[in-house]
């Protein structure tokens, strides 16, 4: 199994190789035993499905997760319970026995899970728990691949009635289907692939549709109604096959390449999904029939993943209708610089002379480089690069508004630069290029692989030629599609209570260490809304300024909608930077007060948009001088804004929690607190010595995926019981003193929050 990670280490551990696979054991006869020994971790009702065991551990696929039985040590007393909610899972794959290969394996690749970050020196591990079956222990895999397919795509429908496979059809390696994909045909009858794969092996669900069949080599891609199947024949004899599925709402994504002239008749299919993996994240398929209708596939990739339904059009988009293209000189043959086009007429050519849109779609702004094209449309992003001398071959990449993370705009500034500049950055995890290093190993010089990180769809940066280009309504565009709150939730944005700013004033003292050290005060929203609604015009029309602080020549401000870093640079001033982090898009947020002798406050941001968190931070980080921001309101404005509530009262000194919520969990570690709340855990971390300085770490149930909670083993060396949440914004923990809280009634809260209440 690949990985590093506790996880993975623990799944070693209970016997996920080949050597010691897992075997099929009483579902029934298990569950029992689970009432017996930790009867808080079942939820009522949940039912066993299949269950399996190897040497002391076990995993369990019950009527509402994944769940598994780790027992750590030497002793085994230590018992981690590990909870994956079939919600959370956003790919599977289940892989049949070989010739000389006997074991089986599955693979799932579920939310806020991870093996182990990316690293210089190795291949990234990959995020996916995997289990080994043995051939002989009684494990029908294809049985097992049927009920995921089931809580995956049909969740709450009762499982359909399989047909039977014919006699002698049990091994999937044999199968009419494998000698059906092994022919000469580079394309395969739709109908066909459904007959068989409904019944030999049955992989599809009885009324899933096949819309499209690919073959590559002995591979085949299936797209269907319901997932994108991607079997992968391996082996000599092609006995050992995998089939992984990848669920529509994974995808996240897509590109399609048109056909070269002379030569180059290839095209091109790409889908990038919502794996964390540099190289998990996405895959390719070369359409090798140059009469593959692309254009047919890009709509009906369309269809599935921006959906038929018509997106509202932006009041915000600078149209340019009526405007000449006057070309863009040679900044733009030279540097690339893009400019703004008649988007109305883009519209209509991208409708008529090149189907790329959907009539449910509009353009509504357009921009042209030296060949290169950028389409901003009621639904997505496409980025539009012809290659090639002759520029035939064309790839059209689409990317939906909801990918975006965060985005900013750049101005251009006075002398040599003078382009402006638009940045996005998406939840798309990045990609990778390998190189060889040469080392010194003594005397003997060696080479080695080095794996370097590229921006890929995780991050985007165009240039614009800064007298064709309205970067303000740019910004507000992008502000439009990226940042209002009625678009993914039904509150209202929230105003900011007044009088919540009021701060003292700093001493002499700090002051002066605040001014050394750059640290941001309050200042008046108003005028700071006045000036980004008129000198340069950022904000939209019903966006209002709730807080604003300053420092320097740079300004943050907490809108109704975002939260906005205006960065001036260069010695002009001319060069500003506007970084917007849309509310919506905020995985968790922490404040801290300032200490007796560290006398900044803070206020942290947390994205999940992997390239910022490489090259930026992990979202917006703000140092306060003491005295100079009301940090206690900053948290309840956070909070309001991030869960999406609306409230005009404080409740409690200091005002963390909000007036409906209550605390249901509470552990005291020290100074520390952990709390489990109505609406988030809220982590309480006292510092200094003389404890003054308190950060709050506030993670929102929404973002939390999966989650263990681990006993404390009975021997006196381990004297610790664990509870770890995984989520979009990372791994969440902490530790509990042996008999010093009932640790598995935090179980039973977290099967509450993360799969009740989400049902």
């Amino acid at each position: 199994v690949p990985g590093g990670s506790r996880l993975s280490i623990c799944l070693c551990a209970m016997g996920c190789c080949g050597c010691c696979g897992a075997s099929a054991i009483d579902a029934e006869e298990a569950i029992t035993k689970v009432r017996e020994e930790a009867p808080e971790i079942l939820i009522d009702g949940e039912t066993f499905e299949f269950a399996f065991a190897w040497t002391r551990d076990q995993i369990y696929f019950t009527s509402r997760r994944i769940l598994m039985k780790d027992k750590q040590g030497f002793t085994g007393s230590s018992v981690a319970w590990k909870s994956f909610p079939y919600s959370g899972i956003k790919a599977f794959a289940v892989q049949t026995a070989g010739t000389f290969d006997m074991s089986m394996e599955l693979s799932v690749w579920c939310s806020g899970i991870s093996n182990g970050g990316f690293d210089r020196d190795s291949m990234m591990p990959s995020p996916a728990m995997s289990v080994s079956f043995k051939r002989d222990g009684g494990v029908d895999v294809l049985a097992l691949q049927r009920f995921l397919n089931n809580q995956t795509f049909n969740p709450g429908v009762p499982p359909q009635e399989i047909a039977p496979q014919p006699e002698g059809m049990g091994d999937a390696g044999t199968s009419e289907f494998l000698d059906l994909i092994m022919g000469d045909a580079k394309a395969i009858d739709p109908k066909i692939v459904q007959m068989q794969l409904q019944a030999d092996p049955p992989i599809l669900l009885p009324d899933e549709q096949v819309d499209m069949a690919f073959r590559c080599g002995r591979d085949t891609t299936v797209l269907t109604s319901r997932r994108v199947l991607y079997i992968d024949v391996q082996g000599l004899t092609g006995k050992r096959v995998n089939y992984r599925s990848y669920a529509w709402s994974c995808i996240k994504a897509f590109a399609v390449e048109t056909p070269g002239a002379f030569l180059d008749r290839d095209c091109e299919l790409a889908l990038w999904t919502t794996i964390s993996h540099v190289s998990e994240n996405r895959f390719k398929l070369d359409l090798r029939n140059s009469s593959t209708d692309i254009m047919g596939i890009q709509k009906y990739l369309c269809d599935k993943i921006l959906g038929e339904d018509t997106a509202p059009t932006s009041d915000h988009a600078n149209s340019c209708e009526g405007q000449a293209d006057e070309g863009g000189g040679w900044q733009a043959w030279l540097c690339g610089d893009m400019r703004m086009l008649d988007a109305s007429e883009e519209n209509r050519k991208f409708h008529e002379d090149v189907p790329m849109l959907q009539g449910c779609e509009t353009c509504e702004m357009a921009f042209k480089g030296a060949r290169d094209m950028l389409l901003f449309t009621t639904k997505r992003l496409i980025v539009i690069d012809p290659q090639g001398l002759s520029g035939k071959k064309v790839s059209y990449t689409s990317l939906p508004w909801d990918c975006v993370q965060a985005f900013a705009v750049q101005s251009g500034g006075s002398w040599i630069d003078k382009d402006a500049e638009m940045m996005i950055w998406t939840d798309v995890f990045h990609d990778y290029r390998t190189e060889q290093e040469e080392y010194q190993d003594g005397d003997e010089t060696k080479h080695r692989t080095i794996y370097l990180p590229e921006p890929g769809l995780s991050f985007l940066s165009f240039d614009f030629q800064k007298d064709k280009i309205d970067l303000c309504a740019v910004g507000r565009y992008l502000a439009s599609r990226c940042s209002v709150l009625g678009s993914q939730s039904s509150q209202p944005a929230t105003p900011m209570p007044s009088g919540l700013t009021d701060s003292g004033e700093p001493g002499l003292i700090e002051g002066f260490i605040s001014w050394l050290g750059d640290d941001y005060r309050q200042v008046d929203p108003a005028e700071l809304d006045s000036k980004l609604h008129s000198e340069c015009s950022m904000l939209l029309p019903d966006e209002q300024v709730q807080m604003g602080f300053l420092c320097g020549r740079d300004t943050v401000i907490m809108t109704t909608h975002r939260a906005m870093k205006i960065d001036t640079k260069g010695f002009t001033g001319n060069r500003v930077l506007y970084l917007s982090l849309p509310y919506t898009k905020i995985k968790s947020y922490e404040v801290e007060s300032a200490g007796s002798f560290d006398l900044d406050a803070k206020m942290a941001l947390h994205l999940k948009a992997p390239w910022y968190a490489r090259e930026v931070g992990t979202g917006l980080n703000i140092d306060f001088g003491k005295g100079r921001a009301d940090i206690v309101a900053i948290n309840k404005f956070i909070s309001e804004q991030v869960m999406a509530l609306v409230t005009n009262q404080l409740t409690n000194d200091p005002a963390i929690l909000l007036p409906d919520e209550t605390v249901d969990i509470a552990f005291k570690c020290g100074r520390d607190m952990m709390i489990f709340s109505t609406k988030r855990f809220i982590k309480i971390d006292t510092q200094g010595w003389t404890g003054q300085k308190v950060s709050y770490k506030s993670l929102p149930y929404k973002p939390l995926k999966a989650f263990r909670v681990t006993g404390a083993a009975s021997h006196p060396f381990d004297t610790d019981a664990e509870v770890a949440m995984h989520s979009d914004a990372g791994e969440w923990g902490f530790d509990v003193k042996k008999n010093q809280g009932d640790i598995m009634s935090v179980y039973s809260f977290l099967n509450q929050k993360c799969l009740t209440d989400k049902e």
